[in-house]
């Protein structure tokens, strides 16, 4: 109203102006002029506001196409497409491997149905690449971005086991070594404890006589919970078989499935080696060695203890060969790092006459010890030594020497 208002004032100021006179003589030539007029003024009907009409167009879909996530990883990735609109955007996905990702229509939330497993690939090649093609839309218009999607492998955890280990000092540094390898090695849920004593005392019967550690030792079997028992072999060929007696028996009651293994540990006093040697009869440390493996730890206390208990499973680890493999390549000068004879931990193979072994026995003595309990294969371990000197195959050949009877 206010528009027309307007125009018939204009019309008003027009006839004025030129001097006609409403009345019966001009009604046609005003009603001439107003239609004219209207027209001019975009009347009859059409838009007012001149301006072109509105063109729909696609939602912009931009971002990465190539992804990268570890197996056992359901989520990808969230698209968000913009609508120059403002229109309301649904996404789809089409491809050769639609049948094992999803995508959320409303949030656009990339997901695989189930987590992909890198041993088990399931895409169109078995490759372990997937593809597909994520599509925005605003319900008349589209636009779609390729994608490829690659699944990695990872170190998975194994299923560690739960350990009692206890012994002397010539056990220890192994036993507290271990849970790292292991660890590194994949075996997450590997968990231990370690009971310590020195010399004698840290042997099974002498940890069982020690009114301690007989009653932390039994609080810990008690429970139920391990699943593998290690002790330090101790020489005592009046009565071989005594202290371990005693120990398995009392474990065995929480404890019905328990592995057991018994470490083998060097000769300690490594200048008196080769009188000891002669002295018993041999020509080398390391054949003396060899019978108190084999004819004492093998023939005579783990053949025993197979007896008295026929339904658990005993294996040996020879430990102390690490101490004597890396002495004559020590003495040959084949080792490949800056390493004396007698000094500290870090850089000499032993650390006292007494012998107690240095870092690079006791790194070779705790890869013997993840190969015989996880059977892991050394030559392809990536465990970082810190040495030059190649300790995995050093470790890997003692064990492919190590009887396989006595093996688990």
């Amino acid at each position: 109203m206010e528009e027309l208002s307007f125009i018939f004032g204009m019309i008003g100021m027009s006839l004025g102006v030129t001097g006609f006179i409403f009345g019966s003589t001009n009604k046609n030539y005003f009603i001439a002029f107003l239609l004219i007029f209207l027209t001019g003024c975009g009347g009859g009907g059409g838009s007012s506001s001149g301006s072109p009409p509105i063109l729909n167009t696609a939602p912009q879909l931009t971002g990465f196409i190539d992804f990268a996530i570890d197996e056992n990883t359901s989520e990808v990735v969230t698209f968000q497409a913009i609508d120059a609109e403002g229109d309301s955007i649904t996404y789809s996905i089409t491809g050769v491997d639609t049948d094992v990702l999803s995508v959320d229509s409303a949030s656009g939330e990339l997901i695989f149905i189930s987590p992909p497993n890198y041993e088990n690939p399931l895409d169109n090649n078995t490759d372990n690449i997937y593809e597909v093609a994520v599509i925005a839309s605003d319900g008349q218009l589209s636009s779609s971005l390729e994608i490829i999607i690659t699944v990695n492998d990872v170190v998975e955890g194994l299923g560690g086991l739960n350990m009692l280990l206890m012994g002397n000092s010539f056990f220890k540094p192994y036993a507290s070594r271990i849970n790292e390898v292991a660890i590194d090695a994949g075996f997450l849920d590997h968990t231990d404890t370690v009971i310590f004593r020195g010399g004698d005392n840290g042997t099974p019967i002498g940890l069982w006589n020690n009114e301690n550690t007989n009653s932390l030792i039994k609080e810990i079997l008690d429970r139920g919970e391990i699943e593998i028992l290690g002790m330090t072999s101790a020489y005592n060929p009046d009565n071989p078989t005594e202290g371990f007696i005693e120990w398995i028996n009392h474990a065995l009651q929480n404890n019905p499935n328990l592995t057991i293994f018994i470490s083998i540990p060097p000769a300690d006093f490594p200048a008196d080696w080769q009188q000891r040697a002669e002295d018993a009869g041999f020509e080398t440390i390391e054949e003396l060695y060899e019978e108190f493996e084999n004819d004492y730890n093998h023939k005579t206390l783990i053949d025993a203890l197979r007896i008295e208990f026929p339904s658990t499973i005993f294996f040996t680890i020879p430990t102390g060969q690490a101490t004597f493999k890396l002495k004559q390549m020590y003495d040959d000068e084949m080792l490949l790092d800056d390493v004396s004879l007698f000094g500290p931990f870090e850089s000499a193979l032993f650390t006292d006459n007494k012998g107690h072994q240095g870092e690079i026995i006791v790194t070779t003595g705790a890869l013997i010890w993840l190969n015989a309990i996880y059977d892991v294969h050394l030559e392809t371990n990536e465990f970082d030594t810190g040495f030059n000197t190649d300790l995995h195959t050093v470790a890997e050949t003692i064990m492919e020497n190590h009887d396989p009877a006595y093996k688990q």
